[in-house]
């Protein structure tokens, strides 16, 4: 028989209680029906573990003239089962009325659909109370179980006016339990994580849905980030509230993590962190950079907000890298030892570390921005309407963003010494300066100054060189996962970018500055084809064999005598090869 225990069964005296509400509820669907849609064992499932809650408890009803009912409130939560005893009501009301729509999913019956709505709107009412016991004002969760259960309470409510056709209701309650969970994320163990992004997966469909019927969508597509962006608007104050909330659980869950964070790696280095707050800014900046992860299919704009978050995690990591050099410091110019050097060293390195990682996010932010302009100029996107704000001057300045931080880069401490990363730094400083010429060049080319685009062609041919005499170098030596290597394909691509591109500029100079200085183009209209003689078929050279060889006679010795040549005495047979041809 189960025992229904957990990790935390029964707090410490005064302790608040814990309650892992995605997990318990995953366990207990996947193990008990819900993998093969089997509602109802999934339901007797939950009115057993109910019943047995009870027995523990001592909280049963009785029966028949015996029953009594006993509401659980907020004194007599005494023990984390009572949670228990909540949540399970709610599963098993909410596996009653998936077990209703699984058999008649038409619900023509007025008296099932009835049902049906009644044990949904049951879920939803107990999950409600659930909430109303773990909040904050109550004291009798920790702040995790709170929000967990603002979650559950908001998706059970959305299931109702979701079923209602209530649109906008089910909207806000779906976008809440969303933000809610992806929050979460970063505030939990690997298993936890993976429950929310779970939670978060099945609830994108219906927030996909209700923005269908409310005609949100742009281009035909409902983004889902968006909406739930705009739901948060629009709910107002009690959002903040929640984000706060959510934000102060992020920053007790990074300095417990920050405690346990003893050293980073970082170029085969393995560099140890003594300062907590500069270890919990370290991890808030790792944490923040692989939410990008997340954002590969979103919008530019979403992807640069995000990169604004990160670089600005950064900025407060290399704050905390400043003030701890300026106290060893301190510390080194009263007493200095041989432990003293090293933590130097160390401590450099790790800003170091700290300035490369800021530099390389600007550097993607740069290159994904180039992108946007460069798809608004000649891509997919390239319209008359939408680029007259975007002129190729654009496009050269991220160019010039991105030479101008890989040259930062290049003056941090220790970069110099590090050969390796010197020369991949070196090599993709140069292909982006190749790409800054080319665009530049293209900037010329339409303004019609061609003398200076092919000039500006030629420098970047010549980056692309340079960094084909040292491609073989590169590759060999670029093993670390960030590394700035250029690979073959790249250097390929801006190299027949550049020939194409100034064939076309050296095409345009020769139509306004032919040498011989009439215009082609008046050349070619005054070229006049005559339509009758296209039409009249055109004879063809006929083919000429040399059969009459054979039946002439030449007289070779008046021929010789004109050539000053002695007489040629003919032999009678021709030979074995004349003989064959019948040659005399």
């Amino acid at each position: 028989m189960e025992v229904d225990q957990s990790p935390a069964n029964t707090a410490k005296s005064g302790a608040p209680f814990t309650l892992d509400i995605l997990s318990l509820t995953n366990e207990a669907r996947n193990a008990y029906g819900l993998r093969r849609q089997e509602y109802s064992r999934y339901r007797h499932h939950c009115t057993q573990r109910l019943h047995r809650i009870r027995r523990h408890l001592g909280f049963t009803h009785g029966k028949d003239k015996t029953y009594v009912e006993r509401p659980i409130t907020v004194e007599n939560v005494t023990d984390e089962k009572f949670l228990h005893l909540l949540l399970f009501q709610a599963e098993r009301a909410w596996g009653y009325a998936m077990e209703i729509k699984a058999l008649s999913v038409s619900l023509d019956d007025t008296r099932k659909q009835s049902h049906y709505m009644n044990r949904l709107k049951k879920a939803s009412k107990t999950a409600q109370q659930l909430e109303d016991i773990c909040s904050a004002k109550n004291g009798k969760v920790d702040v995790r179980t709170t929000l967990d259960a603002q979650a559950y309470a908001a998706l059970m409510s959305g299931y109702v006016l979701f079923e209602a056709q209530q649109w906008q209701g089910a909207l806000e309650k779906f976008s809440a339990a969303r933000a809610i969970y992806d929050k979460l994320t970063l505030a939990g163990t690997p298993h936890q994580e993976a429950l929310c992004h779970a939670a978060m997966d099945e609830i994108d469909p219906n927030i996909r849905f209700c923005g269908y019927r409310l005609r949100l969508a742009k281009d035909g597509v409902v983004n889902v980030e968006e909406l739930v962006k705009m739901s948060a608007a629009n709910k107002g104050s009690g959002s903040d509230v929640l984000m706060r909330e959510i934000e102060n659980l992020i920053a007790k869950t990074r300095q417990a993590k920050a405690q346990d964070l003893e050293s980073i790696s970082w170029r085969s280095k393995t560099l140890p962190l003594r300062n907590a707050k500069l270890a919990t800014a370290i991890l808030a900046a790792q944490e923040t950079a692989a939410e990008l992860e997340a954002l590969e299919k979103a919008t530019t704009e979403v992807k640069l907000e995000q990169f604004d978050k990160v670089l600005q995690a950064y900025a407060e990591a290399d704050k905390y890298v400043k003030k701890a050099l300026k106290e060893d410091a301190i510390a080194a110019a009263k007493v200095k030892s041989s432990k003293s050097e090293q933590n130097t060293a160390e401590l450099n390195m790790i800003a170091t570390y700290v300035g490369y990682s800021s530099l390389r996010h600007a550097i993607d932010r740069n290159l994904i921005l180039a992108k946007d302009i460069y798809n608004k100029l000649e891509g997919d996107e390239s319209t008359t309407d939408r680029n007259e704000d975007v002129q190729y001057q654009n496009l050269v300045k991220a160019y010039d963003n991105v030479v101008q931080n890989l040259t930062t880069i290049q003056e941090l401490p220790g970069v110099v010494a590090d050969t390796q990363l010197s020369a991949e730094v070196e090599s993709k400083l140069l292909y982006y300066k190749a790409w800054r010429c080319f665009f530049t060049a293209t900037a010329y080319s339409k303004l019609s100054r061609h003398v200076e685009a092919i000039a500006l062609f030629d420098r970047a041919q010549a980056y692309a060189t340079q960094i084909r005499s040292g491609l073989g170098r590169a590759s060999k030596s670029g093993s670390e996962p960030d590394s700035f290597n250029v690979t073959d394909k790249e250097l390929q691509d801006i190299e027949s970018r550049i020939r194409g591109r100034k064939c076309q500029v050296h095409a345009a100079w020769y139509l306004e500055n032919g040498q011989d200085g009439d215009n082609i183009e008046n050349k070619l209209s005054s070229m006049s084809l005559d339509e009758k003689t296209l039409d009249e078929a055109i004879p063809a050279k006929p083919l000429f064999f040399d059969i009459a060889f054979n039946h002439m006679d030449y007289d070779h010795n008046a021929l010789a005598e004109r050539a000053g040549h002695p007489k040629v005495q003919q032999s009678e047979s021709g030979g074995w090869f004349g003989s064959i041809w019948g040659r005399k």
